[in-house]
């Protein structure tokens, strides 16, 4: 039977000679303690330190006791089996429904925790949040269906303030993937909300609402396609190079994007980050192990590219001479994201030159993938691999395959020989 009565220690009175009253659980022999928020002086306890009948605390100590007895009556505890540790766990999951749990400060400390990719995404969503609700904290029951639907007519109403800023400044509008990107976003982090604070094998389910479930997100719009044709990739290939004025860096943007460009093309669609963060060659095959997907995958998100003959001079162009990486371009650019927005800036130079509308360097992975299908006639799967996606479908299968990246070399050496011709 479980007993709760209060308790007081006279080895823990405090400097200002108060004690704290504490509870005392006991079932099947074993004993909990917990603090309370009630003191007691000496004036309060007889001798053995036993509450009096007349203090003024005995009332409030006694209808705490009566609260707990009732919280504990619901459990069943001796038809249910419970041990004292589930009786403790219970009461304190029925103290934090108590309390009121902080969206926002929760998905920041979330996001600052997480091993993940994205995590400036998480926060933009977030940011954005706050200037819906306009303050830095929101209590996690008042996000419902109706103020999921009210931050969404808010997101629209700033994407067609911003719309027509951009067209007043004759800049090009951007495809609206914001909109469902965040909604995503903060649903993410609402889920991981649940998880922390909901568990159900302790009874305990502080957010039990679940509004995303009625809530419609809005899809994606389709990625702008960027592939470009043949003609202007070999007009790239062939551009002079800018002149290398005194006091310039070894790459100067223009020079630097129209290489790059042409490495990730004849690499098989490689992206910046593994270009800047490569560090493997071995008898002209380059192994690297893909930024963005790497820690998800169980195959590190590994690649392995057989260099075409063309770029050779490229590839030694840009060698780092130390070894530390296979190319030098970490000793210009402090990080991946400013060595890529270099090669746009260039590619923004080589676009107005070709009088191509805002040239990306994505467009080399795009081209390739394009030209492998359209023009070459490489199966789409081989595709899919040579660009290091995964397939969902083929997960299992895929543990028992150990890739030997012989048919993603062979597709790539038919897409160079289609471009440039040797």
């Amino acid at each position: 039977m479980l007993t709760i009565k209060a308790e007081i220690k006279k080895q823990e009175q405090k400097l200002d000679g108060t004690y704290n009253v504490k509870l005392r659980f006991t079932l099947d022999r074993k004993v909990k303690r917990l603090s309370t928020s009630l003191f007691v002086t000496n004036k309060d306890l007889t001798k053995d330190l036993k509450i009096k009948q007349t203090s003024s605390i005995r009332q409030e100590v006694d209808s705490l006791i009566r609260s707990y007895q009732e919280k504990c009556a619901k459990l069943q505890i001796e038809l249910n089996h419970y041990t004292l540790d589930e009786v403790m766990d219970y009461l304190d999951g029925e103290r934090q429904k108590q309390q009121t749990i902080d969206f926002i400060k929760f998905s920041r400390e979330w996001i600052a925790s997480a091993t993940i990719k994205g995590a400036a995404n998480y926060t933009s969503a977030l940011n954005a949040l706050i200037r819906f609700i306009g303050k830095e904290e929101l209590d996690v029951n008042l996000i419902t269906l109706d103020f999921l639907e009210n931050f969404k007519a808010f997101l629209n109403k700033e994407r067609e303030a911003r719309t027509k800023k951009l067209i007043a400044q004759g800049k090009r509008v951007p495809s609206n993937r914001s909109l469902s990107l965040y909604l995503v976003s903060i649903k993410k982090l609402f889920n991981e909300a649940k998880k922390k604070y909901n568990r159900k094998d302790k009874n305990l389910i502080l957010i039990p609402h679940s509004p995303f479930e009625d809530f419609a997100i809005p899809k994606q719009e389709a990625t702008r396609k960027r592939a470009i044709s043949t003609d202007i990739i070999k007009k790239i290939w062939k551009l002079p190079y800018k002149d290398m004025k005194k006091g310039y860096k070894a790459t100067c943007r223009y020079n630097l994007a129209k290489d790059c460009f042409i490495l990730s093309f004849c690499l098989m669609g490689i992206n910046s980050a593994d270009l800047y963060n490569a560090t493997e060659m071995k008898n002209n095959t380059i192994t690297y192990y893909r930024t963005k997907t790497k820690d998800r995958r169980l195959d590190n998100a590994k690649m392995v590219v057989d260099v075409p003959q063309i770029i050779l001079p490229l590839i030694e162009k840009y060698k780092d001479k130390t070894g530390k990486r296979l190319f030098n371009f970490y000793q210009y650019y402090a990080d991946e994201k400013g060595f890529n927005k270099a090669i746009n800036y260039g590619l923004k130079e080589i676009g107005a030159t070709l009088e191509v509308d805002d040239l990306e360097y994505y467009a080399a992975r795009h081209s390739w993938a394009t030209i492998a299908l359209n023009k070459v006639g490489i199966d789409k799967y081989v595709i899919h691999a040579a660009l290091n996606h995964i397939d969902d479908s083929m997960k299992v299968t895929d543990i028992y395959i150990e890739r030997d990246f012989v048919n993603e070399n062979k597709a790539n050496d038919k897409v160079v020989r289609y471009v440039f011709g040797k």
